[in-house]
């Protein structure tokens, strides 16, 4: 399995989808071997048993992410492999030019020089236009860094990812494994160069496509790394039917190709101890999510000036990170709502706990959304949901408010009727519970071991 990111550090749902899906996979007797760029060096998780670049294996208890010593304990289901990249999601030009410059010397500039022998005599040279071979023998993977050239990605981040995909055939080709399973488009060279490698097939999962991230301002080399990607696939699995059907649209898929397997979440009790000692305002409109044109923030404040003047103890959380915060906190300056807005950045683990448990209500107005895990995890909190037409969520949620995400005047409408009356609040969160109970992980781990028998189905007779 190849994949962006793994918690605990993570930009957006596809690390906590990753962890969700390895998790019940392994539970159901399937072994994973979980590749991810090495960016910070503690990404771990109970079931797992972490690798360094140097194939060593690292203790569950200590992992300082380089010196690292044999483990005694059995070896889990699933492991990881942590394979050297300075890749994050969603970073931009900027941001990647940014992280670069603060790493400075404590980032190991990684050479690779000699011979390897598997890539040289099994890849033709080419995947995607990535030239595999100049990287593995490439002296310095960090040229001088050219200014942003307007694109969601810069040129810089299809070098990294270069890096991944050589470093990958390197270290990874000559493993045991029956099946190649690669999420997103940072890790579909590297597996279709493995798959062109092994004669191993191919699942592709898609969390999200460029159209959805980057809208008409699409990168066009990402968009052709999904093309190429998903056509080289034996199997694609997409979170969403709204996913299926861009996939269809933009980079003509064909639907039997394409097999839909919504996100899960493992239902829980909502933490009631924060709601009791509860110091927050009696009303809590919360926003969670990556602060970009993609997550709608811009539509969440139109909505929020809309709602003030009825429901005037009301306060806005915006909670995340992303290239649209500094101008989003400006408009709320601009339209002297200060008082009612707070910017708590990207938070996590109590934080993220204590900011569901006190929410009276939480909104996604998503411009296009694959899927919307966050509207899941709100629901299991006991917090109802307002959630945008144009994501996938919206198929499996019957009791939820939907609206398009453009209507600002009705979204504002949904909010007042549910903050001034508790009722109704109640009534949809214990109905969507009840449907929220049916996504869990382990149903989308038994569909998606459908599509592994069915591209190889010998290997489970």
């Amino acid at each position: 399995m190849l994949g962006w990111e793994y918690p605990p550090h993570i930009a957006g749902g596809l690390g906590t989808a990753c962890q969700g899906l390895t998790g019940a996979l392994s539970d159901q007797g399937i072994s994973i071997h979980f590749v991810v760029p090495q960016l910070f060096g503690s990404e771990r998780a109970d079931h797992m048993l972490l690798t360094d670049q140097l194939r060593r294996v690292a203790s569950p208890a200590v992992d300082n992410g380089y010196d690292c010593s044999v483990a005694e304990e059995p070896k889990p289901k699933v492991a990881t492999t942590r394979i050297p990249a300075f890749l994050k999601p969603y970073w931009s030009p900027d941001h990647f030019k940014q992280a670069v410059l603060e790493a400075g010397s404590q980032v190991e500039l990684s050479k690779r020089r000699g011979s390897d022998r598997h890539a040289k005599a099994l890849i033709d040279g080419e995947v995607y236009g990535i030239d595999l071979i100049s990287a593995l023998y490439r002296e310095e993977f960090y040229p001088e860094i050219p200014a942003p050239n307007g694109g969601h990605y810069g040129d810089d981040i299809f070098s990294e990812v270069e890096r991944f995909t050589a470093n990958v055939i390197s270290r990874i080709a000559t493993d045991d494994f029956d099946v190649i399973h690669a999420h997103d488009w940072m890790t579909f060279p590297a597996g279709v160069a493995l798959a062109q490698l092994t004669g191993k097939p191919l699942v592709v999962h898609v969390h999200s496509l460029e159209h959805d991230r980057s809208g008409l301002f699409i990168n066009e080399q990402i968009n052709q790394i999904e093309r190429f990607g998903a056509q080289s696939a034996d199997r694609v699995i997409v979170v969403s039917h709204y996913t299926r059907r861009l996939l269809e649209r933009h980079h003509s898929i064909p639907s039997q190709k394409i097999s839909v397997i919504h996100n899960g979440i493992y239902p829980r009790q909502a933490v009631t101890d924060y709601r009791l000692k509860k110091t927050w305002p009696h009303n809590v409109v919360l926003f969670l999510g990556r602060v970009t044109y993609q997550k709608g923030p811009d539509y969440f404040i139109d909505v929020a000036s809309r709602v003030i003047p009825h429901v005037p103890d009301v306060l806005f959380v915006l909670a995340g990170s992303g290239d649209m915060l500094p101008e989003i906190i400006e408009r709320v300056k601009q339209l002297k709502l200060e008082s009612h807005f707070l910017f708590p950045g990207f938070i996590q683990g109590e934080e993220l706990e204590e900011i569901f448990s006190v929410a009276d209500l939480y909104v996604m107005p998503s411009v296009s959304e694959p899927f919307g895990l966050t509207a899941l995890e709100a629901i299991s909190f006991n917090v109802p949901v307002i959630i945008s037409k144009q994501s996938g969520v919206a198929e499996v949620i019957d009791h939820a408010f939907k609206v398009d995400f453009w209507d600002v005047d009705r979204t504002a409408d949904m909010i007042i009727n549910a903050l001034l009356h508790e009722e109704l609040r109640n009534e949809m969160v214990n109905r969507a519970r009840e449907e929220v109970k049916k996504l869990h992980w382990d149903a989308a781990a038994l569909k998606t071991i459908e599509v592994y028998q069915d591209i190889a189905s010998s290997l489970f007779r």
